[in-house]
């Protein structure tokens, strides 16, 4: 340039000023995926705990340590550290580890609403899993404080099961959020097919959590079928026997969901995977429970076959999910645009 003057064109002045846009562009979207990974380890740690306060609350059924703290809650036999026996020490643990859990669950909701509460299926999951830690709680305390009945009492482990189902989802969907939303929308026959399986199985867990509470399992010593057993009655032998067809129904209705996946359109691997594992855990529930039988219903059998439940409830409740939420045209794509960008339908 005459004179020596070096002159800064107008590419020049936009490039330089663009650089530190992009630096600024940049640090945001590290940010955002370490708060976004930080949310996914904190919701696989809630499902964990979760999963953890089931079977520690299927211990105190079946080791009949519910009374271990009398009739005392939250506090244990009227205090915060009570005197030890093995019951009270069963009963205090599992409240111990459902107040830790509730904790990660409020600090998941919050960090799910922070981040994703554009995303319908956020707000849908969040408080379900929330009001379900909650009902779960005050069910407990309930039975704690005043004796009830068996049905009631039985609700109590579906609640449960609901209250894991939708903190594992609620993990599943912050690890992925975009693969869960991009896969082709089911066909109407299996989103009712697929529904009607999740209904089923807690139909199948209630009734054996009613066994559990009645009582009644010792009605019948043999498996598959009843035999000749402790002389609790007609009713005892009915439910215990209505439970087991029930299983096989399920396992039959689960061998049934993953044939319409095969052959209703268009194909998603995702649903065969997961219909296959529900088989399998299904096949594993009722070989947990012919070992309850055969082991003349020992807890550790007990404890084998709730765990199952737990799991194979929360497969059908995954499979629920992703038929629910088949990409329509446009959702995919939008899927993890920010917020203001995205179309009605995903927010």
């Amino acid at each position: 340039m005459p004179g020596g003057v070096v002159s800064c064109r107008p590419n020049d002045r936009g490039a330089a000023e663009a650089a530190p846009a992009r630096g600024v562009t940049s640090h945001a979207v590290r940010r955002s995926e370490r708060l976004a990974a930080a949310v996914s380890w904190l919701g696989v740690a809630a499902a964990a705990g979760m999963f953890l306060v089931l079977v520690m609350g299927a211990t105190v059924t079946t080791t009949g340590s519910a009374q271990g703290c009398g009739r005392s809650w939250p506090l244990c036999q009227g205090r915060f550290v009570p005197d030890f026996a093995i019951a009270t020490a069963i009963e205090f643990s599992h409240r111990a580890v459902t107040g830790v859990e509730g904790v990660l669950v409020v600090a998941l909701t919050i960090a799910v609403l922070a981040l994703y509460r554009h995303q319908r299926p956020i707000r849908v999951l969040a408080p379900l899993m929330l009001g379900f830690l909650l009902l779960q709680a005050a069910l407990g305390a309930w039975a704690v404080m005043y004796p009830q009945q068996p049905a009631a009492l039985a609700l109590h482990f579906g609640v449960s099961l609901i209250a894991l189902a939708s903190t594992t989802l609620t993990a599943l969907y912050v690890r992925r959020p975009g693969a869960m939303l991009a896969a082709p929308a089911a066909r109407g026959g299996a989103r009712v097919a697929t529904w009607a399986m999740a209904a089923y199985l807690y139909v199948l867990v209630y009734s054996g959590a009613y066994i559990q509470h009645v009582q009644a399992a010792p009605a019948c010593p043999s498996w598959p079928l009843c035999g000749a057993g402790a002389p609790l009655g007609p009713e005892a032998i009915a439910v215990d026997m209505a439970h087991r067809f029930v299983a096989g129904g399920a396992l039959l209705l689960a061998v049934g969901l993953l044939v319409v996946y095969n052959r209703v359109g268009p194909v998603r691997p995702d649903l065969v995977a997961g219909a296959w594992l529900l088989v399998a855990t299904l096949v594993a529930q009722a070989g947990a429970g012919a070992l309850l039988v055969m082991s003349r219903w020992a807890e550790s059998g007990a404890l084998l076959h709730d765990a199952l439940a737990g799991v194979s409830f929360t497969t059908a409740a995954y499979l629920c999910l992703r038929v629910t939420l088949g990409a329509r045209p446009g959702v995919a794509a939008a899927a993890t645009s920010p917020p203001e960008l995205q179309p009605e339908g995903v927010r």
